[in-house]
């Protein structure tokens, strides 16, 4: 009896991994094309898209930007939003520099132009923190939320707004582009995977936060952070989300950035981000009841899931040795994975020391090392061993 419970517990381990990377995906999609015949069949058309909206009917927007020694980046971006195709007196930039210790303060002091409003904080408090004290010095109806490393499309700002026309619309995401590089990093792939996640999660009613990199909320529907968050960008959209209102996604509007060529380059950046996953898990359990049966479907299937994949992944690899102490095909079962777990290790070092991997096991390798980020970020936050402060990368 106590070998068939943990045959179970083993199986359920291994078929939960299972579903959220492969079955969950299929299911999405065929969820998504069910409703979009249901939604062609009520109204003729899909009702989706968004209004076109005239200059004179667009409201004002406030595009915030919390920085932290971005001398490199920081007079582009301003200068590539200020080309924005939107009405000049419509558009409005706030940039906090956060205890910079290069020339960002510096940087943002030269710029005369009365629609930038650049304010240096002289201590680095975190960038939730300074994004709190941009929203309070806002005025303007709609907030658009970015990043100091990335750049926007011409149209991005009109996309993202369009959707506001709907009065039931509290959030829209852009659409982050990663460009590809020659190294082992196959974060771009796994980005494209995760945007084909997002827009039929956003069709099924189900979209999961925003992308920092570009978004845009109501500003009556801002909350304050608190002064540790982490993933700030995924909490503002799903405590949106939790409020009643529709969160959407416009691919339209993006934002682009560069790829590290290395999985080492990303390995920092997501541990911080899976501390920042497992405390928006423990902080904020009403994402699970307090949001639309979409979202929550697809918040389990996805997100939560996915970050405790390692831990199901350890209990299997555990129980499969255990059950093999008395079966022979649980003994090897066990064994071949622990050898894959261990292949995966000694390549993933080897990346990690310089190394050049074959192509064809680069994904697996990226795959090992997402999952051992999300292990030890666990651990991390466990232990409160984290802060809200500022973690450079080169993403």
């Amino acid at each position: 009896m106590e070998a068939l419970i943990l045959q179970v517990v083993v199986m359920t381990c291994f078929g939960a991994v299972l579903y959220t990377y492969l079955i969950y995906p299929l299911v999405l999609v065929c969820i998504a094309g069910v409703l979009r015949i249901a939604r062609l069949a009520l109204h003729g058309s899909d009702p989706r898209n968004p209004h076109v909206l005239r200059d004179s009917t667009l409201p004002a927007v406030a595009v915030i930007i919390a920085a932290h020694n971005e001398e490199a980046h920081i007079t582009a971006r301003i200068e590539n939003l200020l080309a924005l195709d939107y009405p000049a007196q419509r558009l409005h930039v706030y940039v906090g520099s956060d205890g910079s210790s290069d020339r960002t303060g510096e940087l943002l002091a030269a710029f005369d132009d009365p629609r930038v409003r650049g304010i240096v904080f002289p201590h680095n408090r975190g960038k939730a923190s300074v994004l709190n004290d941009l929203v309070a010095r806002t005025d303007q109806e709609i907030l658009i939320f970015s990043d100091a490393n990335t750049h926007f499309g011409s149209a991005a700002a009109r996309s993202l707004v369009a959707h506001f026309a709907d009065p039931r619309v509290g959030c829209v995401s852009g659409e982050l582009r990663l460009a590809r590089t020659g190294g082992d990093n196959q974060d771009s792939l796994y980005w494209r995977v995760e945007q084909f996640l997002k827009f039929f999660e956003a069709r099924i009613g189900g979209l999961l936060g925003a992308n920092g990199a570009i978004y845009a909320i109501r500003r009556e529907l801002w909350q304050p952070l608190r002064a540790d968050t982490i993933c700030d960008d995924f909490c503002v959209g799903m405590n949106v989300a939790a409020a009643g209102w529709r969160l959407v996604y416009e691919p339209s509007a993006w934002a682009g950035e560069d790829t590290p060529e290395t999985i080492t380059d990303e390995y920092r950046r997501r541990v911080r981000i899976g501390i920042g996953n497992f405390q928006a898990l423990v902080r904020h359990p009403e994402y699970l009841w307090r949001t639309s049966i979409g979202t929550a479907f697809a918040y389990l299937s996805h997100k939560v899931l996915r970050w405790i994949a390692p831990h199901l992944l350890v209990i299997g690899l555990v129980g499969s040795l255990l059950l093999g102490l008395e079966s022979r095909p649980w003994l090897y079962f066990g064994l071949l994975q622990l050898a894959g777990y261990l292949v995966a290790a000694a390549l993933w070092r080897a990346s990690r020391a310089g190394h050049s991997i074959p192509r064809i096991l680069r994904i697996p390798v990226f795959l090992f090392a997402l999952n051992w980020a999300f292990l030890v970020a666990s651990v991390g936050y466990a232990s409160g061993r984290y802060s809200g402060s500022w973690r450079r990368t080169r993403r």
